[in-house]
Protein backbone atom coordinates (compact mmCIF):
# COMPACT_ATOMS: atom_id res chain seq x y z
CA UNK A 1 0.00 0.00 0.00
CA UNK A 2 2.84 2.42 0.86
CA UNK A 3 4.49 1.75 -2.52
CA UNK A 4 1.22 2.40 -4.34
CA UNK A 5 0.47 5.62 -2.46
CA UNK A 6 4.03 6.88 -2.96
CA UNK A 7 3.83 6.12 -6.68
CA UNK A 8 0.53 7.98 -7.05
CA UNK A 9 1.82 11.00 -5.14
CA UNK A 10 4.95 11.24 -7.29
CA UNK A 11 2.93 10.67 -10.43
CA UNK A 12 0.44 13.38 -9.54
CA UNK A 13 3.13 15.92 -8.68
CA UNK A 14 5.25 15.31 -11.78
CA UNK A 15 2.28 15.27 -14.13
CA UNK A 16 1.39 18.82 -13.11
CA UNK A 17 4.90 20.26 -13.43
CA UNK A 18 6.41 21.64 -16.63
CA UNK A 19 8.70 19.02 -18.14
CA UNK A 20 11.89 21.04 -17.63
CA UNK A 21 11.08 21.76 -14.00
CA UNK A 22 10.22 18.11 -13.39
CA UNK A 23 13.55 17.13 -14.93
CA UNK A 24 15.46 19.58 -12.73
CA UNK A 25 13.82 18.33 -9.54
CA UNK A 26 14.22 14.71 -10.63
CA UNK A 27 17.92 15.14 -11.33
CA UNK A 28 18.53 16.60 -7.87
CA UNK A 29 16.62 13.83 -6.09
CA UNK A 30 18.12 11.02 -8.18
CA UNK A 31 21.64 12.38 -7.66
CA UNK A 32 21.10 12.23 -3.90
CA UNK A 33 19.52 8.76 -4.10
CA UNK A 34 22.03 7.08 -6.42
CA UNK A 35 24.79 6.54 -3.78
CA UNK A 36 22.21 4.88 -1.51
CA UNK A 37 21.18 2.27 -4.10
CA UNK A 38 24.30 0.16 -3.76
CA UNK A 39 23.01 -3.06 -5.31
CA UNK A 40 21.50 -1.39 -8.37
CA UNK A 41 24.54 0.86 -8.79
CA UNK A 42 26.92 -2.10 -8.70
CA UNK A 43 24.82 -4.01 -11.24
CA UNK A 44 24.70 -1.03 -13.58
CA UNK A 45 28.45 -0.43 -13.33
CA UNK A 46 29.14 -4.13 -13.86
CA UNK A 47 27.01 -4.22 -17.01
CA UNK A 48 28.66 -1.09 -18.39
CA UNK A 49 32.12 -2.47 -17.60
CA UNK A 50 31.41 -5.45 -19.84
CA UNK A 51 30.38 -3.07 -22.64
CA UNK A 52 33.38 -0.76 -22.17
CA UNK A 53 36.16 -2.83 -20.56
CA UNK A 54 38.80 -0.26 -21.52
CA UNK A 55 37.13 2.56 -19.56
CA UNK A 56 38.89 3.71 -16.39
CA UNK A 57 36.92 3.26 -13.13
CA UNK A 58 36.32 6.99 -12.49
CA UNK A 59 34.91 7.46 -15.99
CA UNK A 60 32.81 4.31 -15.61
CA UNK A 61 31.28 5.59 -12.38
CA UNK A 62 30.50 8.91 -14.08
CA UNK A 63 28.90 7.06 -17.00
CA UNK A 64 26.74 5.05 -14.60
CA UNK A 65 25.62 8.26 -12.92
CA UNK A 66 24.74 9.80 -16.31
CA UNK A 67 22.85 6.62 -17.16
CA UNK A 68 20.91 6.91 -13.90
CA UNK A 69 19.96 10.53 -14.66
CA UNK A 70 18.67 9.55 -18.10
CA UNK A 71 16.74 6.72 -16.45
CA UNK A 72 15.16 9.24 -14.09
CA UNK A 73 14.11 11.40 -17.03
CA UNK A 74 12.54 8.36 -18.70
CA UNK A 75 10.43 7.80 -15.58
CA UNK A 76 9.39 11.47 -15.57
CA UNK A 77 8.29 11.17 -19.18
CA UNK A 78 6.38 8.00 -18.30
CA UNK A 79 4.37 9.96 -15.72
CA UNK A 80 3.70 12.82 -18.13
CA UNK A 81 2.86 10.97 -21.37
CA UNK A 82 -0.75 9.95 -20.54
CA UNK A 83 -1.60 13.62 -19.93
CA UNK A 84 0.22 14.97 -22.98
CA UNK A 85 -1.74 15.64 -26.18
CA UNK A 86 -0.75 13.72 -29.29
CA UNK A 87 0.63 16.74 -31.14
CA UNK A 88 3.01 17.45 -28.28
CA UNK A 89 4.02 13.78 -28.19
CA UNK A 90 4.77 13.90 -31.89
CA UNK A 91 7.06 16.89 -31.43
CA UNK A 92 9.14 14.93 -28.89
CA UNK A 93 9.77 11.95 -31.18
CA UNK A 94 11.69 11.85 -34.46
CA UNK A 95 11.21 8.57 -36.38
CA UNK A 96 13.98 7.09 -38.49
CA UNK A 97 13.51 3.99 -40.63
CA UNK A 98 9.76 4.22 -41.11
CA UNK A 99 10.24 2.46 -44.43
CA UNK A 100 11.46 -0.57 -42.47
CA UNK A 101 8.36 -0.58 -40.30
CA UNK A 102 6.16 -0.16 -43.36
CA UNK A 103 7.89 -3.11 -45.06
CA UNK A 104 7.29 -5.26 -42.00
CA UNK A 105 3.64 -4.22 -41.65
CA UNK A 106 3.05 -4.85 -45.36
CA UNK A 107 3.39 -8.59 -44.81
CA UNK A 108 0.03 -8.57 -43.05
CA UNK A 109 1.22 -10.92 -40.31
CA UNK A 110 1.73 -8.42 -37.51
CA UNK A 111 5.16 -7.22 -36.39
CA UNK A 112 7.34 -8.30 -33.46
CA UNK A 113 9.37 -5.29 -32.33
CA UNK A 114 12.39 -6.30 -30.26
CA UNK A 115 14.46 -3.85 -28.27
CA UNK A 116 16.84 -3.40 -25.37
CA UNK A 117 15.91 -1.24 -22.38
CA UNK A 118 16.83 2.12 -23.89
CA UNK A 119 15.14 5.50 -23.89
CA UNK A 120 11.42 6.01 -23.29
CA UNK A 121 9.50 3.19 -24.92
CA UNK A 122 6.24 4.55 -23.55
CA UNK A 123 6.65 7.57 -25.82
CA UNK A 124 7.52 5.49 -28.88
CA UNK A 125 4.69 3.05 -28.18
CA UNK A 126 2.15 5.85 -27.72
CA UNK A 127 3.24 7.40 -31.01
CA UNK A 128 3.01 4.06 -32.85
CA UNK A 129 -0.41 3.35 -31.35
CA UNK A 130 -1.65 6.73 -32.58
CA UNK A 131 -0.51 5.83 -36.10
CA UNK A 132 -1.16 2.08 -36.33
CA UNK A 133 -3.89 1.41 -33.77
CA UNK A 134 -3.65 -0.69 -30.64
CA UNK A 135 -0.26 -2.27 -29.98
CA UNK A 136 0.83 -4.80 -27.37
CA UNK A 137 3.61 -4.49 -24.82
CA UNK A 138 4.76 -7.29 -22.57
CA UNK A 139 5.65 -6.10 -19.06
CA UNK A 140 6.75 -7.45 -15.72
CA UNK A 141 4.02 -7.98 -13.16
CA UNK A 142 5.14 -5.52 -10.51
CA UNK A 143 3.93 -5.58 -6.93
CA UNK A 144 1.63 -4.60 -5.37
CA UNK A 145 -1.06 -5.78 -7.79
CA UNK A 146 -2.96 -2.53 -7.36
CA UNK A 147 0.06 -0.64 -8.72
CA UNK A 148 0.35 -3.00 -11.69
CA UNK A 149 -3.34 -2.50 -12.50
CA UNK A 150 -2.96 1.28 -12.26
CA UNK A 151 0.06 1.36 -14.59
CA UNK A 152 -1.77 -0.94 -17.01
CA UNK A 153 -4.73 1.45 -17.00
CA UNK A 154 -2.41 4.36 -17.83
CA UNK A 155 -1.03 2.41 -20.77
CA UNK A 156 -4.49 1.46 -22.00
CA UNK A 157 -5.31 5.18 -22.23
CA UNK A 158 -2.50 5.37 -24.80
CA UNK A 159 -4.07 2.51 -26.81
CA UNK A 160 -1.48 0.06 -25.48
CA UNK A 161 -2.59 -3.45 -24.55
CA UNK A 162 -0.59 -4.82 -21.63
CA UNK A 163 0.50 -8.45 -21.86
CA UNK A 164 1.71 -9.61 -18.42
CA UNK A 165 5.03 -11.43 -18.48
CA UNK A 166 4.33 -15.11 -17.92
CA UNK A 167 5.06 -18.50 -19.38
CA UNK A 168 1.74 -18.35 -21.23
CA UNK A 169 2.29 -14.86 -22.64
CA UNK A 170 3.19 -16.27 -26.06
CA UNK A 171 -0.46 -17.13 -26.67
CA UNK A 172 -1.50 -13.51 -26.08
CA UNK A 173 1.24 -12.30 -28.41
CA UNK A 174 0.16 -14.66 -31.18
CA UNK A 175 -3.46 -13.53 -30.82
CA UNK A 176 -2.37 -9.93 -31.39
CA UNK A 177 -0.26 -10.93 -34.39
CA UNK A 178 -3.31 -12.67 -35.89
CA UNK A 179 -5.05 -9.30 -35.56
CA UNK A 180 -2.15 -7.81 -37.61
CA UNK A 181 -0.98 -5.81 -34.60
CA UNK A 182 2.44 -4.70 -33.48
CA UNK A 183 3.86 -6.26 -30.31
CA UNK A 184 6.84 -4.71 -28.51
CA UNK A 185 9.18 -6.97 -26.53
CA UNK A 186 12.34 -6.01 -24.67
CA UNK A 187 14.66 -8.99 -24.81
CA UNK A 188 17.95 -8.02 -23.20
CA UNK A 189 17.05 -9.72 -19.90
CA UNK A 190 16.05 -13.33 -19.32
CA UNK A 191 13.63 -12.47 -16.54
CA UNK A 192 11.93 -15.87 -16.41
CA UNK A 193 15.20 -17.84 -16.58
CA UNK A 194 13.88 -19.84 -19.53
CA UNK A 195 16.23 -18.64 -22.25
CA UNK A 196 19.36 -19.91 -23.99
CA UNK A 197 22.95 -18.79 -23.69
CA UNK A 198 24.56 -16.57 -26.33
CA UNK A 199 27.66 -14.41 -26.41
CA UNK A 200 26.94 -10.76 -25.70
CA UNK A 201 29.82 -8.32 -25.67
CA UNK A 202 32.14 -11.32 -25.74
CA UNK A 203 30.72 -13.11 -22.70
CA UNK A 204 27.99 -15.79 -22.61
CA UNK A 205 24.74 -15.07 -20.84
CA UNK A 206 21.09 -16.07 -21.14
CA UNK A 207 18.51 -14.42 -23.38
CA UNK A 208 14.85 -15.22 -24.06
CA UNK A 209 14.34 -16.79 -27.47
CA UNK A 210 10.55 -16.52 -27.40
CA UNK A 211 10.29 -13.66 -29.93
CA UNK A 212 12.30 -15.66 -32.47
CA UNK A 213 10.32 -18.85 -31.76
CA UNK A 214 7.06 -16.97 -32.33
CA UNK A 215 8.36 -15.37 -35.53
CA UNK A 216 9.36 -18.76 -36.90
CA UNK A 217 5.97 -20.20 -36.01
CA UNK A 218 3.78 -17.37 -37.31
CA UNK A 219 5.88 -15.82 -40.09
CA UNK A 220 5.65 -12.40 -38.42
CA UNK A 221 8.66 -10.19 -39.19
CA UNK A 222 11.01 -9.12 -36.39
CA UNK A 223 11.86 -5.41 -36.31
CA UNK A 224 14.83 -4.42 -34.11
CA UNK A 225 14.09 -0.92 -32.82
CA UNK A 226 15.74 1.60 -30.53
CA UNK A 227 14.53 4.71 -28.73
CA UNK A 228 17.39 7.18 -28.15
CA UNK A 229 17.34 10.43 -26.15
CA UNK A 230 18.86 13.34 -28.07
CA UNK A 231 20.76 16.34 -26.75
CA UNK A 232 17.57 18.40 -26.49
CA UNK A 233 15.78 15.74 -24.41
CA UNK A 234 13.68 14.69 -27.36
CA UNK A 235 13.77 11.12 -28.66
CA UNK A 236 14.77 9.43 -31.88
CA UNK A 237 13.00 6.14 -32.64
CA UNK A 238 15.07 4.03 -35.03
CA UNK A 239 13.68 1.04 -36.90
CA UNK A 240 16.31 -1.28 -38.32
CA UNK A 241 15.66 -3.46 -41.40
CA UNK A 242 13.23 -6.24 -40.45
CA UNK A 243 14.17 -9.90 -40.21
CA UNK A 244 11.95 -12.13 -42.34
CA UNK A 245 12.68 -15.56 -40.91
CA UNK A 246 12.14 -18.81 -42.73
CA UNK A 247 12.09 -22.26 -41.19
CA UNK A 248 14.54 -24.97 -42.16
CA UNK A 249 14.94 -28.55 -40.98
CA UNK A 250 17.39 -27.34 -38.32
CA UNK A 251 15.21 -25.40 -35.88
CA UNK A 252 18.01 -24.83 -33.38
CA UNK A 253 20.19 -23.28 -36.08
CA UNK A 254 17.29 -21.07 -37.19
CA UNK A 255 16.86 -19.75 -33.66
CA UNK A 256 20.57 -19.26 -33.06
CA UNK A 257 21.12 -17.45 -36.35
CA UNK A 258 18.28 -14.99 -35.73
CA UNK A 259 19.30 -14.41 -32.11
CA UNK A 260 22.88 -13.66 -33.12
CA UNK A 261 21.67 -11.09 -35.66
CA UNK A 262 19.45 -9.39 -33.11
CA UNK A 263 22.08 -9.34 -30.37
CA UNK A 264 24.70 -7.97 -32.77
CA UNK A 265 22.35 -5.06 -33.51
CA UNK A 266 21.78 -4.54 -29.78
CA UNK A 267 25.53 -4.45 -29.19
CA UNK A 268 25.99 -1.77 -31.83
CA UNK A 269 23.47 0.60 -30.27
CA UNK A 270 24.42 -0.08 -26.65
CA UNK A 271 28.09 0.51 -27.46
CA UNK A 272 27.19 3.81 -29.09
CA UNK A 273 24.76 4.94 -26.35
CA UNK A 274 25.91 3.26 -23.11
CA UNK A 275 24.45 6.09 -21.02
CA UNK A 276 20.99 5.05 -22.24
CA UNK A 277 21.05 1.31 -21.63
CA UNK A 278 19.03 1.16 -18.41
CA UNK A 279 19.45 -2.29 -16.87
CA UNK A 280 19.84 -2.30 -13.10
CA UNK A 281 20.03 -6.07 -12.74
CA UNK A 282 23.20 -8.03 -13.66
CA UNK A 283 23.17 -9.22 -17.26
CA UNK A 284 26.17 -11.45 -16.61
CA UNK A 285 25.58 -12.74 -13.04
CA UNK A 286 28.45 -14.54 -11.38
CA UNK A 287 26.08 -17.31 -10.35
CA UNK A 288 22.48 -18.19 -11.28
CA UNK A 289 19.96 -15.99 -9.54
CA UNK A 290 16.20 -15.87 -9.27
CA UNK A 291 15.16 -12.56 -10.86
CA UNK A 292 13.44 -10.07 -8.59
CA UNK A 293 11.49 -7.01 -9.56
CA UNK A 294 13.01 -4.11 -7.67
CA UNK A 295 13.06 -0.99 -9.81
CA UNK A 296 10.90 -1.69 -12.86
CA UNK A 297 11.65 0.14 -16.08
CA UNK A 298 9.08 2.32 -17.80
CA UNK A 299 9.77 0.87 -21.24
CA UNK A 300 8.42 -2.53 -22.21
CA UNK A 301 10.56 -4.72 -20.11
CA UNK A 302 10.23 -8.38 -20.78
CA UNK A 303 10.12 -11.09 -23.37
CA UNK A 304 8.94 -14.61 -23.75
CA UNK A 305 11.40 -17.29 -22.80
CA UNK A 306 9.59 -20.32 -24.13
Amino acid sequence: MITYIGFRLIEGAIARLPRRLAYAIGVIISTLAFPLLARQRRALESNLRQVLPEMAPPQLRKLAWQNWLNYTKAWIDFFKIPRTDRRRLGSLLTPIGLENLDAAMARGLGVIVVAPHMGSWELAAASWAASFGEIGIMVEQIEPRRLFDHVSALRSRMNIRVIPLSRTGARDIMRMLKEHRMVVLAMDRDILNTGQRFKFFGRPTSFPTGPVEIALKTGAPILPAFCIRDRNDGYVAVGEPPLFLTRSEDHAADVRGAMEQILATFERYIKRYPDQWHVLEPIWPEKPVVPVVTIPSPPAQAAVGD
